[in-house]
């Protein structure tokens, strides 16, 4: 089982089905009570791991399903994560600007266009880098969560991404993506 971290309440699980079925699961038994064994794992790996508390309410969902492995992620709710951030010093809570990184540039023109409906207006820079998209803007709680629907925190800071990528769009990367996306 590897994990990553997405984002401070995110975390990546990809489990190859040998080590399934290893641990005696099956292909037909995803709604068994077996899986809460395995969910129980995962908790436990990400408490090590990150040392983490994860005391309230989380979510676990298939992220993807392909022939070789499953990929599942887990979610902490806001309050398991305000409780990780004040005992872990890892993850400042104050970040002036945030990095997302994209698949693709539709899920930055759909980001583009949700910020626009929503009249929300910042200035944002527009990266690529090893043929995914970035977009550096500034770290507000709206801001984080709206980013989250099309894209991931990237794992990469933002010095790298600015130092390594290319940039496309230097300032207001959004609006100006629109005036030549806008459908």
């Amino acid at each position: 089982m590897k994990l990553e971290r997405l984002s401070r309440n995110k975390i990546k699980y990809s489990i190859t089905f040998e080590e399934l079925s290893d641990k005696g699961f099956l292909t037909d038994e995803f709604e068994s009570f077996i899986w809460y064994d395995l969910f129980d794992e995962m908790v436990e790996i990400a408490k090590k791991e990150y040392q983490c508390e994860i005391t309230d309410t989380i979510s676990i969902e298939i992220f993807s399903l392909s022939s070789m492995e499953i990929v599942l992620i887990l979610t902490m709710d806001e309050k398991s994560m305000n409780e990780e951030q004040s005992t872990n010093h890892l993850f400042p809570t104050l970040i002036p600007d945030i990095v997302f990184c994209f698949e693709s540039i539709e899920d930055v023109i759909q980001l583009a266009q949700c910020f626009e409906n929503l009249q929300i207006r910042m200035n944002s820079k527009l990266m690529v880098f090893e043929d995914q998209y970035y977009l550096k803007i500034p770290n507000t709680k709206a801001v984080y969560v709206l980013c989250e629907e099309y894209g991931i925190e990237s794992t990469m800071s933002i010095e790298m991404v600015e130092e390594y990528g290319m940039v496309i769009i230097e300032n207001n990367a959004l609006p100006v993506l629109l005036s030549y996306f806008n459908q």
